[in-house]
């Protein structure tokens, strides 16, 4: 039977005005009374390997592969060096997470190479050094803010046990104090901090401190230009940058490093970032920061930045600006009050562990209050620091047992009150004043107070020990001591190479007075 035939006899009808010169193809109408639209029929289909499948200038596409994760890149072709570096910017919080994801992770960490790499890299260790016992606990008790975290009271949270231990403070109301258990060291990176709350030291064993310091940054290489004589003559020790690249790059730094912390961080745990800066908050003076400089922003009356109530604080190479509401002189209002918490009846109470602080390098500011204030038995230590600027007096010693050692240290311009035209501090009060207790004054310039340079006031207790100090351009009075026949003027010596005069030019001790009078200039 013909192909025609057979299309025919299955009600097909087939179109024979075309050659057909296909044996695959016919062209047909569709059936008779249903559809007459002209199809194709194709009974062969073309294989998958057949060539009219693909052109031959096209080849098949491997699936892409997936980046590969970077803390496998780590665990599987990061060098063991690296490692810590790189730990270096995710700060502890993060590390103590990554100490808990495998077994790789907590070898490294249990490793006391990398936490000695981390303490090099974070400049908490520098050559020359004792080395610690531990550095892994060496490390965690010398936290960077905001490296390690955001502010100083987080920081001083790890010296605790989370306990709270309840005494009575009559000069703010707040019964409730953290107690810190162990010995903390607190670095600061060269800039502003602005508190909102007062830092209070409440140190529990004789041997227990806390420490607060800027950190020893190495100092940037300087940069001479040759077509410029005169940079090769002046000594740069700093460079800061000053063009918009700069500020830029400097920008791009930040955001990296954030970047990097982010990465390393994980997304199952809430992990707060140290260093989670805005780029809009940067602001880069041509002038570097030298050290760290707290500002107080309280809300409560009568605060000061620090309030040492037992054990000891160290402040080295800080800056001290402060300022809060309220007129108490006595109990608060100071840029570091160095007083024995107090009982109901607003007595002192007796502690294991004396108040105490030791201040080395510090410049100490207070716009509405006192610089420094030991009293009730507080006991101080000020060596190479500069108190200057204060609306009442510059160090002030009051009460039974307070004690003082003033060495090397700048008193000036102090007393000239609050500027407050209500309520505030009225002018007139002196650099150092002695109320009760011992003070020894060694090679100090102080000059330029509203009232008096130095004053011993009680006849009875108040033991001053003063030697090759400057007191020059004061108020009233350059000295004021008990008169003779007196118990205290009898103990007391201030005829030890001393400078007195009424106007005249002072010299610098401390080294602070002319590096700010530069950065002013």
């Amino acid at each position: 039977m013909l192909p025609s035939q057979l299309f025919q006899s299955r009600g097909m009808v087939v179109d024979e005005s075309r050659p057909n010169r296909d044996n695959h193809k016919r062209v047909f109408k569709g059936r008779i009374g249903i559809d007459t639209k002209p199809r194709l029929f194709v009974p062969h289909k073309p294989t998958r390997h057949s060539s009219k499948m693909r052109s031959p200038a096209t080849k098949p596409q491997q699936p892409p592969t997936a980046p590969e994760n970077a803390l496998s890149w780590m665990e599987k072709s990061c060098p063991m060096d690296v490692i810590p570096i790189v730990i270096a910017y995710a700060g502890p919080q993060t590390a103590q997470v990554l100490n808990q994801t495998s077994k790789f992770w907590h070898s490294v960490f249990q490793d006391e190479s990398t936490w000695k790499q981390l303490c090099e890299d974070l400049y908490k260790w520098k050559e020359g050094n004792k080395e610690p016992h531990s550095w892994k606990l060496f490390y965690r008790r010398s936290p960077c803010i905001p490296v390690d975290y955001r502010t100083i009271t987080d920081a001083l949270a790890t010296a605790s046990d989370h306990d709270e231990t309840t005494i009575h403070d009559a000069s703010n109301g707040n019964p409730r104090v953290m107690e810190q258990r162990r010995s903390l060291r607190i670095l600061l990176r060269p800039g502003e901090y602005v508190m909102r709350e007062a830092i209070v030291v409440q140190a529990v064993g004789e041997n227990t401190s806390l420490t607060v310091e800027t950190m020893d940054l190495p100092k940037i290489e300087p940069i001479v230009r040759e077509d410029d004589p005169e940079m090769e003559e002046e000594s740069i020790t700093e460079v800061a940058p000053s063009s918009e690249e700069s500020i830029s790059s400097a920008k791009k730094l930040l955001k990296h490093a954030a970047t990097i912390r982010k990465k390393l961080s994980c997304r199952s745990h809430a992990v707060q970032e140290a260093g989670n800066f805005d780029e809009n908050d940067i602001e880069l003076s041509s002038v570097p920061p030298v050290r760290a400089t707290i500002i107080s922003r309280f809300r409560r009356q009568n605060e000061p930045i620090f309030r040492v109530r037992q054990g000891t604080l160290v402040l080295k190479n800080i800056a001290l600006n402060h300022f809060c509401y309220g007129i108490d002189i006595w109990n608060g209002n100071a840029a570091i009050q160095i007083q024995p918490a107090l009982g109901a009846d607003e007595s002192p109470l007796s502690s294991s562990s004396r108040p105490r602080a030791y201040l080395h390098q510090v410049d100490a500011v207070s716009r509405s209050g006192r610089g420094i204030v030991a009293i009730d038995g507080g006991i101080c230590s000020i060596t190479r620091c500069y108190v200057h600027d204060c609306a009442a007096t510059g160090i002030y010693v009051g009460g039974p047992g307070s004690r003082a050692l003033i060495q090397e240290t700048d008193v000036v311009k102090n007393g000239n009150g609050s500027g407050q035209r209500r309520g505030g501090i009225a002018r007139g009060h002196s650099g150092i004043y002695l109320e009760q207790g011992c003070a020894v004054v060694r090679n100090c310039n102080i000059s330029n107070n509203s009232l008096t340079g130095v004053s011993a006031v009680s006849q009875e207790n108040a033991i001053l020990n003063m030697e090759e100090t400057d007191l020059i351009a004061n108020g009233a009075m350059q000295l004021e001591i008990p008169p003779l026949g007196t118990p205290s003027r009898e103990r007391s010596n201030t005829e030890n190479s001393n400078v007195v005069a009424t106007s005249g030019r002072s010299r610098s001790r401390s080294g602070l007075m002319e590096e700010t009078e530069d950065m002013e200039e």
